[in-house]
């Protein structure tokens, strides 16, 4: 029960970030935006690795890291794009399908079953994540799955969503070859470095800029450290599919900042959406 609490406080660490990334947003680009949830975590998570053992590294260690980085920079880059393209009610309901995907996926990679009861949580997290996101009045319940093939926003966040399915299979390869949190710290050291030379180039940012309003970038790094180190933990004691599905609480609380903070309407609607996670999770808890 303990690392399914982990698994969500992972989605609100994840969920948290993104409010406070929304509120850079008005002075912050995108890819910059893209670049600070990794950097501006390392100064959290470098420190830790004067307090753990280093693990032995083999070749299976790297092939997964690896194959991780390069996913979650084509994945960033995709949702970005898919985001900047079509609406997000019609795009962000497909992060709901990860907990899906990742039933096969999961099973191919690590051979990880669920059990009936677990699969139904998984399945009612999943619509429960779809819905959260989707603006019913407008677009209707079943118009994401309509644009896949004609929007191309919608096309490219359903990858999105398939990829993360990969990734988190993939880290938890890397993981049961090193350990979670050595794991986190080297994962977020690449992908800082990968994204460094590509925003520099697609933005012409100067390093003062880069460095500005750093007080709201440390805090964007605060949560994605706390994500960081609560999902890959909780990823290594528990089924990947359990774990993405218990982090997909991340879409709740995403709800609640928005009502909060942002003045977001449309809670009422998504109420049900909030019951059918909960429910879920519930299911997945007494697995």
């Amino acid at each position: 029960m303990f690392w399914y609490l982990v698994a969500i406080f992972s989605g609100f660490s994840f969920a948290s970030a993104d409010a406070i990334s929304k509120k850079a947003s008005k002075y912050t680009s995108p890819l910059v935006l893209a670049w600070v949830r990794e950097a501006y975590a390392l100064p959290f998570l470098l420190p830790i690795l004067f307090f753990i053992d280093i693990p032995a590294l083999n070749n299976i260690f790297w092939y997964a890291i690896m194959a991780c980085t390069v996913l979650d920079f084509i994945s960033t880059y995709l949702f970005m794009k898919a985001i900047k393209i079509a609406p997000l009610s019609l795009t962000v309901p497909y992060l709901g399908l990860t907990p899906i995907f990742s039933l096969l996926i999961s099973y191919i990679i690590l051979g990880e079953s669920v059990n009936l009861v677990g699969f139904f949580g998984i399945v009612l997290i999943s619509i429960g994540a779809y819905t959260l996101r989707l603006d019913t009045r407008k677009y209707g319940w079943l118009a994401p799955f309509k644009n896949i093939f004609t929007n191309k926003g919608s096309l490219l966040m359903f990858f999105v969503a398939l990829i993360y399915a990969f990734t988190a299979n993939f880290g938890k390869v890397a993981i049961q070859n090193s350990s979670a949190l050595f794991m986190a710290v080297v994962y977020f050291t690449l992908l800082a470095l990968l994204y460094t030379p590509v925003v520099f180039y697609q933005t012409r940012a100067k390093p003062k800029k880069m460095i500005a309003n750093s007080r709201i970038k440390l805090l964007i790094g605060l949560a994605m450290a706390f994500m960081a180190l609560s999902h890959f933990t909780a990823i290594s004691k528990i089924n990947v599919a359990y774990m993405i599905s218990m982090k997909r609480f991340s879409l709740l609380f995403a709800i609640i900042y928005g009502r909060l903070f942002f003045d977001e309407t449309n809670i009422k609607e998504r109420f049900l959406g909030g019951i059918l996670i909960v429910a879920g999770a519930a299911c997945i808890a007494f697995v």
